[in-house]
This record gives structure tokens, sequence and C-alpha cells, in this order.
């Protein structure tokens, strides 16, 4: 298959789990059939890990860059000295300043048209601070000034969104305001109608303090939340809440919905991972590039033992495939839309207002 996408993967920490799951993932002889996988790391680190998980009949074809790709090999554009020191189970300056390398080195082939998306290994939070940033979210809104960008986590059962990720307890609620959360429900909005087809995406909001309900509600919530979500329905959104967090995960009530959207980790982070496991994938929303990453950690603690699950990573890579897909078609069809025509009067329903059209379909089924 000659169109094939180009999957740019960044490596990731060399000393966490990120190879084993990379080679256990490029093991699979079938991920060469649905994409050309393009490692961004060390080809040396890699026979490292193999040599150490005794992974046989493994092999990457080195390149430099991502048009030099072989459509049916797992490639691999080695952009981190060869001299690396790799200590599994330890969080080094070395490792974190290799795993920025190879990450903006991806990077950098996305934005030149070399590749569709870019997936990411697990990287530890002291990487970014290299790069002056808390985490991956703030590194690539620096980047591509994407002021809306927000972690959205992806699995079978729940799609989680957040109003904030690595803050201490005592700062969230002043970064909670009307404007903020009704930014976030419109990004999260277009991310699902744009990289998931759904028409009309339903967001659950959760609140911030322990009562969200009646007369009880705390200042986040009347402040800020109650009002965003009313604007946000003004404005066609179908957000839903605030909903008691310590109650909402308990039944099933969480299906009924797109989304949900948590102010902070662990109020959205601990329900996804009980219901997902480690399986589910981060698609960073709100980029005008597409980029996953899977939602385990780097795992010092199990490094080299061969016991990381590479399910995530592969689901990430599956992600980045659907969304880049499925936003290329929306665009295509949102610059060509068909336009809808009332048959009996030949009127064009885009130069009637919305109660026009409504009388006009009640006409036509009467």
């Amino acid at each position: 298959m000659e169109n094939k996408l180009k999957i740019g993967i960044a490596h990731g920490d060399i000393n966490g789990i990120s190879y084993e799951l990379i080679i256990k993932m490029m093991a699979d002889n079938k991920l060469c059939e649905v994409c050309t996988p393009v490692l961004y790391g060390s080809s040396k680190v890699a026979a490292y890990y193999r040599k150490m998980l005794n992974v046989e009949n493994f092999n990457l074809n080195s390149v430099q860059t991502a048009k030099e790709a072989n459509p049916k090999r797992c490639n691999v554009v080695n952009c981190v000295d060869d001299e690396v020191k790799v200590e599994p189970g330890q969080e080094t300056p070395e490792s974190d300043e290799a795993a920025m390398l190879a990450l903006n080195t991806a990077l950098d082939a996305l934005d030149g048209g070399e590749l569709a998306a870019v997936v990411a290994a697990p990287v530890g939070i002291r990487a970014f601070h290299l790069q002056k940033a808390e985490g991956c979210t703030e590194l690539l809104t620096n980047r591509y000034d994407a002021r809306q960008a927000t972690p959205l986590l992806v699995g079978n059962h729940l799609k989680v969104g957040f109003m904030t990720m690595h803050l201490p307890l005592h700062e969230v609620a002043s970064h909670i305001s009307l404007n903020s959360v009704l930014t976030k429900l419109k990004t999260l909005d277009h991310t699902l109608r744009r990289d998931f087809t759904i028409r009309k995406p339903r967001i659950a909001v959760l609140g911030l303090n322990p009562r969200t309900g009646g007369q009880e509600q705390g200042e986040t919530e009347k402040e800020a939340l109650v009002p965003a979500i009313a604007k946000a329905r003004e404005n066609g959104i179908l957000a839903f809440g605030p909903y008691h967090a310590d109650t909402f995960f308990t039944g099933m009530d969480y299906q009924k919905f797109d989304v949900v959207l948590a102010m902070y980790h662990d109020q959205g982070m601990i329900p996804f991972k009980t219901l997902e496991g480690n399986e589910g994938a981060v698609l960073v929303a709100g980029l005008p590039v597409v980029y996953t990453s899977s939602v385990s950690g780097t795992a010092f603690d199990i490094a080299g033992q061969g016991t990381g699950d590479e399910t995530g990573l592969r689901n990430a890579l599956y992600l980045a495939m659907d969304v880049y897909a499925t936003r290329k078609e929306n665009t295509a069809l949102a610059s060509n839309p068909l336009q809808h025509y009332n048959v009996e009067g030949n009127a064009n329903e885009s130069d009637l207002n919305v109660d026009q059209i409504a009388g006009i379909r009640h006409q036509s089924e009467d």
C-alpha cells in the first residue's frame, strides 16, 4: 500500500519502559500493513533493549529522514548520540535530553510535512523542564501558539478532558473561571466534531467542590462552572452539570456522555485508569497537528524486566491514524458542504432563519 501514513514515534525516556513498548509494538508484523512507522531515537539503544528482552527477529531500517522510510519496514532516524548512556530504571539528565531531542526532531519532521502524526512514548516530567514547560501540553502550546490546547484521554469506554493538569490542589480554583471553562468546552466540542465525527457532543462537567448541587454550591461552581455551562448552551454546546465527582462514575451515567471535563489531574485520571487500565491513549486536542501518546508513564520501577504492556502505545498510534484521517475528511467536507433545499419552494435553507426552516419542515411533513 503506497499511500500508507507515515507515523513518527518519539522514543521517550531511554531508561524507562519506552523501548520495551516500542519493540513489542514494532515486532508485530501487522503494524507495517497499516502504516509506515518511523522511530526517532537510536538504533543502538533499540539493540540494547532487544538483547536485554531477548526479542528475536527484530530489526530497524536506518534512514536519514522520514522521506526515505521503507513502507514495508520499521524505520529509525538516529537523532541521539550513539554514546548515550543507558541506565534502566533511572531518570537522568542524559535520558531527559535524549527524550527531548527525539521529540523535537520528530515534531520538526511533522511540521515539514514528512509525517502525518507523531506518537510519543512515555517521557518523564523533568525532561519537559529542559524546554521550560511543565509537560507535553505546555510544550506543544508554546510551539504552536495554541492556547486552547488540552489533553484528552481516549479509551474504549470513556473520554476525559481537563481544566488543569500539573498544579498543586491549592492552586486549581484560581485557574478556573467562566471564560477558561467556556474556552475548554468550545475546544472539546470542536475536537469531538472534527476529530471523532460526533455531530452533537454531550459534555459532562464535574464540580470542583464536594457539594455541587442545590443551594450548597461552592464559589467555583457558582461563579465559573454554572454560568459557563449556561453560556455554552447558548452557543449550541451540549454541556451539562456540574456533577458530583464522587458519585458520577459509581453507576453508568458517565456512558451517556461523549466526554467528561474534570477540574484537575487526579479527578479525571483515577476513574479513567480504573476503567481503561493502561490501554488508553492521550490526544492533545486543539493543535493544528496530530499528536498522541500512551496514558502509561515511564515506569522506571519495571524498566528492563519485560513486563511492560505495549497496548496503550499501540492504541495511541491507531488513534493518531484515525484522527488524522477523520480530520482530513471532515475538513474537506466543511470546505465544500452540501446545501439543504426545500424541495417545494426550491429555497436554500441557509438563507432562512431557524423558525422558517422548522415551519417549512413541519408543512412538508403534513
